[in-house]
Protein backbone atom coordinates (compact mmCIF):
# COMPACT_ATOMS: atom_id res chain seq x y z
CA UNK A 1 0.00 0.00 0.00
CA UNK A 2 1.35 3.40 -0.98
CA UNK A 3 2.28 5.64 1.81
CA UNK A 4 0.84 9.07 2.47
CA UNK A 5 4.26 10.50 2.11
CA UNK A 6 4.95 9.27 -0.98
CA UNK A 7 1.49 10.12 -2.37
CA UNK A 8 2.56 13.72 -0.89
CA UNK A 9 5.75 13.91 -2.88
CA UNK A 10 4.07 12.26 -5.89
CA UNK A 11 1.23 15.21 -5.99
CA UNK A 12 4.37 17.91 -4.65
CA UNK A 13 6.55 16.64 -7.42
CA UNK A 14 4.46 16.75 -10.50
CA UNK A 15 1.51 19.68 -8.72
CA UNK A 16 4.74 22.07 -9.18
CA UNK A 17 6.08 21.36 -12.91
CA UNK A 18 2.47 21.29 -13.97
CA UNK A 19 1.11 24.26 -12.19
CA UNK A 20 4.05 26.30 -13.98
CA UNK A 21 2.80 26.60 -17.63
CA UNK A 22 -0.65 27.27 -16.06
CA UNK A 23 0.59 30.06 -13.69
CA UNK A 24 2.96 31.71 -16.79
CA UNK A 25 1.34 31.39 -19.78
CA UNK A 26 -2.24 31.71 -17.89
CA UNK A 27 -1.41 34.90 -16.09
CA UNK A 28 0.15 36.34 -19.15
CA UNK A 29 -3.04 35.21 -21.10
CA UNK A 30 -5.18 37.31 -19.14
CA UNK A 31 -2.90 40.38 -19.08
CA UNK A 32 -2.76 40.36 -23.08
CA UNK A 33 -6.23 40.20 -22.43
CA UNK A 34 -6.89 43.07 -20.75
CA UNK A 35 -3.92 44.93 -22.76
CA UNK A 36 -5.71 43.63 -26.40
CA UNK A 37 -9.59 45.00 -24.90
CA UNK A 38 -7.84 48.51 -23.61
CA UNK A 39 -6.31 48.78 -27.25
CA UNK A 40 -10.15 47.79 -29.29
CA UNK A 41 -11.71 49.94 -27.23
CA UNK A 42 -9.81 53.27 -28.60
CA UNK A 43 -9.97 51.73 -31.85
CA UNK A 44 -13.52 51.79 -31.81
CA UNK A 45 -14.40 55.05 -31.00
CA UNK A 46 -12.41 56.04 -34.05
CA UNK A 47 -13.98 53.15 -36.49
CA UNK A 48 -16.27 55.37 -38.30
CA UNK A 49 -13.60 58.46 -39.09
CA UNK A 50 -12.80 56.96 -42.49
CA UNK A 51 -12.08 60.75 -43.82
CA UNK A 52 -9.51 62.62 -42.41
CA UNK A 53 -9.01 66.32 -42.29
CA UNK A 54 -5.60 66.01 -43.52
CA UNK A 55 -3.72 63.32 -46.09
CA UNK A 56 -0.40 63.64 -45.16
CA UNK A 57 2.13 62.52 -48.04
CA UNK A 58 3.18 58.73 -47.17
CA UNK A 59 5.82 57.36 -48.45
CA UNK A 60 6.44 53.10 -48.63
CA UNK A 61 9.82 51.65 -49.37
CA UNK A 62 10.56 48.69 -50.60
CA UNK A 63 13.19 46.56 -50.45
CA UNK A 64 13.98 43.74 -52.76
CA UNK A 65 15.93 41.16 -53.82
CA UNK A 66 14.93 38.37 -56.05
CA UNK A 67 11.58 39.73 -56.19
CA UNK A 68 9.96 38.34 -59.47
CA UNK A 69 7.86 36.34 -57.71
CA UNK A 70 6.51 38.39 -55.30
CA UNK A 71 6.65 42.24 -56.22
CA UNK A 72 3.98 42.36 -58.63
CA UNK A 73 1.38 41.54 -55.80
CA UNK A 74 3.11 43.71 -53.40
CA UNK A 75 2.48 47.08 -55.64
CA UNK A 76 -0.61 45.52 -56.54
CA UNK A 77 -1.89 45.94 -52.92
CA UNK A 78 -0.63 49.54 -53.10
CA UNK A 79 -2.69 50.60 -55.94
CA UNK A 80 -6.14 49.25 -54.26
CA UNK A 81 -5.13 51.46 -51.52
CA UNK A 82 -7.89 53.37 -49.97
CA UNK A 83 -5.94 56.20 -49.28
CA UNK A 84 -5.68 58.81 -51.83
CA UNK A 85 -2.91 58.00 -54.61
CA UNK A 86 -2.26 61.70 -54.93
CA UNK A 87 -0.74 61.54 -51.82
CA UNK A 88 1.34 58.10 -52.45
CA UNK A 89 5.31 57.88 -53.17
CA UNK A 90 6.23 54.16 -53.60
CA UNK A 91 10.28 53.45 -53.55
CA UNK A 92 11.46 49.82 -54.87
CA UNK A 93 14.83 49.72 -53.77
CA UNK A 94 16.39 46.86 -55.77
CA UNK A 95 19.85 45.05 -53.90
CA UNK A 96 21.45 43.78 -56.97
CA UNK A 97 18.89 40.91 -58.12
CA UNK A 98 19.34 38.88 -60.88
CA UNK A 99 16.81 38.11 -62.05
CA UNK A 100 13.79 39.41 -63.25
CA UNK A 101 12.75 41.83 -60.91
CA UNK A 102 13.80 44.61 -62.73
CA UNK A 103 11.99 44.32 -65.45
CA UNK A 104 8.54 43.99 -64.08
CA UNK A 105 8.76 46.65 -61.72
CA UNK A 106 9.05 48.85 -65.20
CA UNK A 107 6.24 46.88 -66.11
CA UNK A 108 4.53 48.02 -63.03
CA UNK A 109 5.30 51.40 -63.71
CA UNK A 110 3.46 51.77 -66.74
CA UNK A 111 -0.03 50.68 -65.08
CA UNK A 112 -2.16 53.66 -64.13
CA UNK A 113 -1.92 54.74 -60.73
CA UNK A 114 -2.30 58.34 -59.20
CA UNK A 115 1.01 57.69 -56.82
CA UNK A 116 4.27 57.84 -57.89
CA UNK A 117 6.14 54.45 -58.31
CA UNK A 118 10.27 54.87 -58.32
CA UNK A 119 12.95 52.59 -58.25
CA UNK A 120 16.49 52.81 -56.84
CA UNK A 121 18.94 49.80 -57.83
CA UNK A 122 21.92 49.80 -55.42
CA UNK A 123 25.66 48.37 -56.44
CA UNK A 124 25.58 46.23 -52.71
CA UNK A 125 23.17 44.19 -50.89
CA UNK A 126 21.37 44.23 -47.90
CA UNK A 127 17.79 45.08 -46.29
CA UNK A 128 19.67 47.93 -44.39
CA UNK A 129 21.41 49.51 -46.81
CA UNK A 130 18.59 49.42 -48.93
CA UNK A 131 16.00 50.85 -46.01
CA UNK A 132 18.58 53.57 -45.87
CA UNK A 133 19.22 53.95 -48.89
CA UNK A 134 15.64 54.70 -49.47
CA UNK A 135 14.90 57.07 -46.45
CA UNK A 136 17.42 59.31 -47.92
CA UNK A 137 15.44 59.75 -51.20
CA UNK A 138 12.00 59.95 -49.99
CA UNK A 139 9.47 63.23 -48.99
CA UNK A 140 7.08 61.75 -47.47
CA UNK A 141 5.76 63.01 -43.46
CA UNK A 142 5.29 59.02 -43.06
CA UNK A 143 7.66 57.17 -43.96
CA UNK A 144 6.62 52.94 -44.49
CA UNK A 145 8.99 50.61 -44.81
CA UNK A 146 7.24 47.30 -46.78
CA UNK A 147 8.65 43.87 -47.28
CA UNK A 148 8.52 42.86 -50.73
CA UNK A 149 6.52 39.64 -50.09
CA UNK A 150 4.22 41.10 -47.89
CA UNK A 151 0.30 42.41 -49.57
CA UNK A 152 -1.42 45.10 -47.76
CA UNK A 153 -5.41 45.29 -46.87
CA UNK A 154 -6.98 47.69 -48.80
CA UNK A 155 -7.71 50.01 -45.47
CA UNK A 156 -3.69 49.39 -44.02
CA UNK A 157 -2.72 52.89 -44.97
CA UNK A 158 -4.98 54.69 -44.16
CA UNK A 159 -5.46 53.39 -40.80
CA UNK A 160 -2.17 54.06 -40.02
CA UNK A 161 -2.33 57.39 -41.12
CA UNK A 162 -5.13 57.87 -39.12
CA UNK A 163 -3.84 57.11 -35.98
CA UNK A 164 -0.37 59.03 -36.91
CA UNK A 165 -3.04 61.99 -36.87
CA UNK A 166 -5.02 61.32 -34.07
CA UNK A 167 -1.83 60.97 -31.67
CA UNK A 168 0.97 63.62 -32.93
CA UNK A 169 2.85 61.62 -29.89
CA UNK A 170 2.93 58.73 -32.01
CA UNK A 171 6.82 58.24 -33.19
CA UNK A 172 6.08 54.84 -34.90
CA UNK A 173 4.08 51.96 -35.66
CA UNK A 174 3.68 48.83 -36.48
CA UNK A 175 0.94 47.17 -38.02
CA UNK A 176 -0.89 43.73 -37.52
CA UNK A 177 0.77 40.72 -39.68
CA UNK A 178 -1.52 37.74 -40.73
CA UNK A 179 -0.59 34.84 -42.14
CA UNK A 180 -2.17 33.79 -45.18
CA UNK A 181 -4.92 30.86 -45.98
CA UNK A 182 -3.15 27.91 -47.44
CA UNK A 183 -6.54 26.48 -48.02
CA UNK A 184 -7.45 24.86 -51.14
CA UNK A 185 -3.43 24.35 -51.82
CA UNK A 186 -3.14 20.72 -51.21
CA UNK A 187 -0.34 20.45 -48.80
CA UNK A 188 0.68 17.84 -46.95
CA UNK A 189 -1.51 17.57 -43.46
CA UNK A 190 0.96 18.09 -41.58
CA UNK A 191 2.70 21.12 -43.68
CA UNK A 192 -1.04 22.53 -43.48
CA UNK A 193 -1.17 22.20 -39.83
CA UNK A 194 1.93 23.80 -39.64
CA UNK A 195 0.41 26.93 -41.49
CA UNK A 196 -2.45 27.33 -39.25
CA UNK A 197 -0.36 27.20 -36.21
CA UNK A 198 1.86 29.98 -37.14
CA UNK A 199 -1.79 32.10 -38.01
CA UNK A 200 -2.84 31.63 -34.56
CA UNK A 201 0.70 32.25 -33.46
CA UNK A 202 1.05 35.25 -35.34
CA UNK A 203 -2.28 36.17 -34.87
CA UNK A 204 -2.46 35.88 -31.14
CA UNK A 205 0.80 38.01 -31.19
CA UNK A 206 0.01 40.89 -32.70
CA UNK A 207 -3.41 41.75 -31.68
CA UNK A 208 -3.37 40.36 -28.30
CA UNK A 209 0.41 40.27 -27.51
CA UNK A 210 1.64 43.68 -29.08
CA UNK A 211 -1.57 45.36 -28.13
CA UNK A 212 -0.61 44.66 -24.39
CA UNK A 213 2.50 45.84 -25.18
CA UNK A 214 1.25 48.69 -26.51
CA UNK A 215 -0.99 50.25 -23.75
CA UNK A 216 1.87 49.37 -21.39
CA UNK A 217 4.83 50.89 -23.41
CA UNK A 218 6.69 48.13 -23.85
CA UNK A 219 6.61 46.87 -27.47
CA UNK A 220 10.13 45.36 -28.11
CA UNK A 221 10.00 44.91 -31.92
CA UNK A 222 8.05 47.07 -34.93
CA UNK A 223 7.66 44.56 -37.70
CA UNK A 224 10.10 44.30 -40.19
CA UNK A 225 7.87 43.36 -42.69
CA UNK A 226 5.00 46.47 -42.09
CA UNK A 227 5.77 49.76 -40.04
CA UNK A 228 6.05 53.43 -40.25
CA UNK A 229 7.58 56.38 -38.45
CA UNK A 230 7.28 59.92 -38.76
CA UNK A 231 9.90 61.70 -40.78
CA UNK A 232 11.21 63.94 -38.48
CA UNK A 233 11.82 61.62 -35.79
CA UNK A 234 13.43 58.67 -38.28
CA UNK A 235 15.44 61.31 -39.15
CA UNK A 236 16.88 62.16 -36.32
CA UNK A 237 17.55 58.40 -35.31
CA UNK A 238 20.75 56.26 -36.42
CA UNK A 239 18.32 54.82 -38.96
CA UNK A 240 18.39 50.84 -39.36
CA UNK A 241 21.84 49.04 -37.45
CA UNK A 242 24.45 47.24 -39.57
CA UNK A 243 25.44 45.64 -36.29
CA UNK A 244 22.75 43.41 -35.56
CA UNK A 245 20.58 40.94 -37.99
CA UNK A 246 17.41 42.08 -35.94
CA UNK A 247 17.51 45.87 -37.46
CA UNK A 248 13.97 46.19 -36.59
CA UNK A 249 14.29 45.64 -32.63
CA UNK A 250 17.29 47.78 -32.56
CA UNK A 251 15.54 50.86 -34.63
CA UNK A 252 12.43 50.54 -32.14
CA UNK A 253 14.82 50.60 -28.92
CA UNK A 254 16.65 53.61 -30.15
CA UNK A 255 13.47 55.25 -30.57
CA UNK A 256 12.02 54.44 -27.63
CA UNK A 257 15.13 55.81 -25.83
CA UNK A 258 15.73 58.51 -27.89
CA UNK A 259 12.47 59.80 -27.58
CA UNK A 260 10.74 58.82 -24.03
CA UNK A 261 8.40 61.46 -24.15
CA UNK A 262 6.41 59.87 -27.70
CA UNK A 263 5.25 56.41 -27.99
CA UNK A 264 5.71 52.89 -30.16
CA UNK A 265 2.45 50.82 -30.63
CA UNK A 266 1.07 48.14 -32.63
CA UNK A 267 -2.19 49.36 -35.15
CA UNK A 268 -4.30 45.95 -35.10
CA UNK A 269 -6.25 47.34 -37.96
CA UNK A 270 -3.61 48.25 -40.35
CA UNK A 271 -3.53 44.85 -41.50
CA UNK A 272 -0.69 42.93 -43.79
CA UNK A 273 -0.34 39.34 -45.16
CA UNK A 274 2.46 37.43 -45.55
CA UNK A 275 2.69 33.57 -46.93
CA UNK A 276 3.25 30.94 -44.38
CA UNK A 277 7.06 30.03 -44.25
CA UNK A 278 7.35 27.09 -46.47
CA UNK A 279 9.30 24.23 -44.51
CA UNK A 280 10.54 22.89 -41.46
CA UNK A 281 13.87 24.40 -42.44
CA UNK A 282 13.27 28.01 -43.47
CA UNK A 283 11.00 27.78 -40.00
CA UNK A 284 14.41 27.20 -38.38
CA UNK A 285 16.07 29.65 -39.60
CA UNK A 286 14.08 32.73 -39.10
CA UNK A 287 13.26 31.88 -35.51
CA UNK A 288 17.41 31.26 -35.40
CA UNK A 289 17.48 34.81 -36.92
CA UNK A 290 15.12 36.86 -34.51
CA UNK A 291 16.51 34.53 -31.44
CA UNK A 292 19.86 35.83 -31.94
CA UNK A 293 19.37 39.06 -33.57
CA UNK A 294 17.25 39.64 -29.78
CA UNK A 295 19.96 38.89 -27.65
CA UNK A 296 22.45 41.00 -30.13
CA UNK A 297 20.46 43.93 -29.80
CA UNK A 298 20.11 43.54 -25.90
CA UNK A 299 23.95 43.99 -25.65
CA UNK A 300 23.61 47.31 -27.46
CA UNK A 301 21.47 48.75 -24.70
CA UNK A 302 22.62 48.14 -21.29
CA UNK A 303 20.10 51.49 -20.13
CA UNK A 304 17.25 49.46 -21.19
CA UNK A 305 18.98 45.86 -18.55
CA UNK A 306 17.56 47.80 -15.25
CA UNK A 307 14.35 47.15 -13.74
CA UNK A 308 13.14 43.54 -14.28
CA UNK A 309 10.26 43.91 -12.68
CA UNK A 310 9.03 46.86 -14.02
CA UNK A 311 5.41 46.90 -15.63
CA UNK A 312 5.15 49.78 -17.79
CA UNK A 313 8.13 50.47 -20.26
CA UNK A 314 10.77 48.28 -21.62
CA UNK A 315 12.94 45.97 -19.52
CA UNK A 316 14.98 43.88 -21.40
CA UNK A 317 15.66 41.73 -18.14
CA UNK A 318 11.72 40.86 -17.52
CA UNK A 319 11.83 40.47 -21.99
CA UNK A 320 15.04 38.02 -21.61
CA UNK A 321 13.21 36.11 -18.59
CA UNK A 322 10.20 35.44 -20.84
CA UNK A 323 12.23 34.33 -23.87
CA UNK A 324 14.48 32.16 -22.53
CA UNK A 325 13.82 31.24 -18.90
CA UNK A 326 10.22 31.01 -18.44
CA UNK A 327 10.35 28.91 -21.92
CA UNK A 328 12.39 26.07 -20.38
CA UNK A 329 9.68 24.33 -18.50
CA UNK A 330 8.93 23.29 -22.12
CA UNK A 331 11.80 21.84 -23.12
CA UNK A 332 13.86 20.40 -20.07
CA UNK A 333 11.59 17.49 -19.99
CA UNK A 334 12.74 16.55 -23.42
CA UNK A 335 16.23 15.03 -21.37
CA UNK A 336 14.40 14.93 -17.57
CA UNK A 337 11.48 12.90 -18.69
CA UNK A 338 13.50 9.81 -20.09
CA UNK A 339 16.12 10.32 -17.75
CA UNK A 340 13.61 9.34 -14.83
CA UNK A 341 12.95 6.50 -16.32
CA UNK A 342 16.27 5.16 -15.87
CA UNK A 343 16.86 6.24 -12.34
CA UNK A 344 13.88 3.83 -11.50
CA UNK A 345 10.54 5.46 -12.33
CA UNK A 346 8.20 3.21 -13.67
CA UNK A 347 7.73 3.36 -17.78
CA UNK A 348 4.05 3.82 -17.41
CA UNK A 349 4.65 6.69 -14.69
CA UNK A 350 7.11 8.61 -16.99
CA UNK A 351 4.34 8.56 -20.06
CA UNK A 352 1.81 9.59 -18.35
CA UNK A 353 3.67 12.50 -17.12
CA UNK A 354 4.28 13.18 -20.44
CA UNK A 355 0.77 12.85 -21.72
CA UNK A 356 -0.10 14.70 -18.74
CA UNK A 357 2.35 18.22 -19.91
CA UNK A 358 0.90 18.38 -23.08
CA UNK A 359 -2.88 18.10 -22.13
CA UNK A 360 -1.92 20.92 -19.74
CA UNK A 361 -0.04 23.35 -22.43
CA UNK A 362 -2.86 22.37 -24.91
CA UNK A 363 -5.33 24.11 -22.21
CA UNK A 364 -2.99 27.06 -21.83
CA UNK A 365 -2.93 27.34 -25.83
CA UNK A 366 -7.17 26.57 -26.09
CA UNK A 367 -6.95 29.76 -23.56
CA UNK A 368 -4.67 32.10 -26.04
CA UNK A 369 -7.73 30.76 -28.81
CA UNK A 370 -10.64 31.61 -26.96
CA UNK A 371 -8.81 35.38 -26.47
CA UNK A 372 -8.17 35.39 -30.22
CA UNK A 373 -11.77 34.36 -31.27
CA UNK A 374 -13.06 36.86 -28.42
CA UNK A 375 -11.35 39.97 -30.04
CA UNK A 376 -11.16 38.65 -33.74
CA UNK A 377 -13.19 40.32 -36.51
CA UNK A 378 -15.96 38.08 -38.10
CA UNK A 379 -13.47 36.72 -40.98
CA UNK A 380 -10.76 35.34 -38.66
CA UNK A 381 -13.29 34.44 -36.18
CA UNK A 382 -14.56 31.71 -39.39
CA UNK A 383 -11.27 31.08 -39.39
CA UNK A 384 -10.75 30.31 -36.09
CA UNK A 385 -13.91 28.42 -35.75
CA UNK A 386 -12.94 26.27 -38.92
CA UNK A 387 -9.09 25.39 -37.11
CA UNK A 388 -10.49 24.91 -33.83
CA UNK A 389 -8.37 21.35 -33.54
CA UNK A 390 -5.06 23.20 -33.79
CA UNK A 391 -4.88 23.68 -30.39
CA UNK A 392 -4.14 19.88 -30.08
CA UNK A 393 -0.90 20.70 -32.26
CA UNK A 394 0.10 24.18 -30.84
CA UNK A 395 2.01 22.67 -27.96
CA UNK A 396 4.23 20.36 -30.32
CA UNK A 397 4.62 23.59 -32.74
CA UNK A 398 6.07 25.64 -29.63
CA UNK A 399 8.04 22.69 -28.58
CA UNK A 400 9.65 22.98 -31.61
CA UNK A 401 10.26 26.66 -31.98
CA UNK A 402 11.39 26.77 -28.32
CA UNK A 403 14.29 24.51 -29.92
CA UNK A 404 15.00 26.58 -32.97
CA UNK A 405 15.28 29.88 -30.55
CA UNK A 406 18.02 28.30 -28.16
CA UNK A 407 19.75 27.45 -31.92
CA UNK A 408 19.63 31.32 -31.91
CA UNK A 409 21.29 31.46 -28.75
CA UNK A 410 23.90 29.62 -29.50
CA UNK A 411 25.14 30.94 -32.71
CA UNK A 412 25.22 34.51 -30.95
CA UNK A 413 28.15 32.95 -28.80
CA UNK A 414 29.63 30.99 -31.51
CA UNK A 415 29.37 32.71 -34.88
CA UNK A 416 29.69 35.92 -36.78
CA UNK A 417 26.82 38.05 -37.47
CA UNK A 418 25.08 36.70 -40.49
CA UNK A 419 21.24 37.74 -41.71
CA UNK A 420 20.97 33.80 -43.83
CA UNK A 421 20.65 31.01 -41.45
CA UNK A 422 21.34 27.57 -42.98
CA UNK A 423 18.49 24.70 -42.35
CA UNK A 424 19.12 22.88 -38.98
CA UNK A 425 20.33 19.34 -41.02
CA UNK A 426 22.55 21.27 -42.51
CA UNK A 427 23.83 23.68 -39.14
CA UNK A 428 24.11 20.06 -37.63
CA UNK A 429 26.31 18.75 -39.93
CA UNK A 430 28.74 21.62 -40.06
CA UNK A 431 28.36 21.13 -36.17
CA UNK A 432 29.93 17.91 -36.34
CA UNK A 433 32.11 18.55 -38.87
CA UNK A 434 33.35 21.15 -36.83
CA UNK A 435 33.41 19.04 -33.75
CA UNK A 436 35.65 16.03 -35.77
CA UNK A 437 37.87 18.93 -37.19
CA UNK A 438 38.68 20.54 -33.96
CA UNK A 439 39.22 16.70 -31.70
CA UNK A 440 41.60 16.01 -34.85
CA UNK A 441 43.69 18.89 -34.64
CA UNK A 442 43.51 18.23 -30.75
CA UNK A 443 45.20 14.75 -31.93
CA UNK A 444 47.69 15.61 -34.17
CA UNK A 445 49.01 18.81 -32.76
CA UNK A 446 48.61 18.44 -28.77
CA UNK A 447 47.81 14.79 -27.73
CA UNK A 448 49.60 12.87 -29.73
CA UNK A 449 52.86 14.93 -30.18
CA UNK A 450 52.72 14.88 -26.02
CA UNK A 451 52.53 11.07 -26.33
CA UNK A 452 55.20 10.97 -28.61
CA UNK A 453 57.41 12.74 -26.38
CA UNK A 454 56.14 11.07 -23.13
CA UNK A 455 57.51 7.88 -25.01
CA UNK A 456 60.44 9.05 -26.64
CA UNK A 457 61.72 9.96 -22.62
CA UNK A 458 60.97 7.05 -21.27
CA UNK A 459 62.76 5.06 -24.11
CA UNK A 460 65.46 7.24 -23.83
CA UNK A 461 65.95 6.40 -19.97
CA UNK A 462 66.25 2.68 -20.43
Amino acid sequence: MIGTDAILGFVLFWGVWLFVPLLIDGTTAVAYFIGALRARKRYSRRVEEKELSYYPLISIIVPVYNGEGVISNCLDSLRRQTYPHQRLEILVVDNLSNDRTLEIIREQQTVPFGGTVQYLSLPYQGKVGALNAGIHRVNGEIIFNLDADTILHVDALLEMAREFQADPKLAAATGAIEITSVEGKGLHPLKYAMAEAEYLEYYTGFNIGRQYQSETGSLFTLAGAFSAFRRDVLHRTFLYDQRTVSEDTSLTLHITTRFPEMSVRCIATAVAYVDPVPSLSALYAQRVRWQRGQIEVAALYPSLERHPFRLRGISLPKSLLIDHTLAFPRVVWTFLLPTMWFIGYPLSLVISGMITMYFIYMFVDAMYMIVAYILADELNRKRIRKHWWIFTFMPAYRWTTFWFRFGGFLTVMTEGKSWRVRDPWTESAIGVQRVGTTTLTFLTQSFLPRISAVLSGILRTR
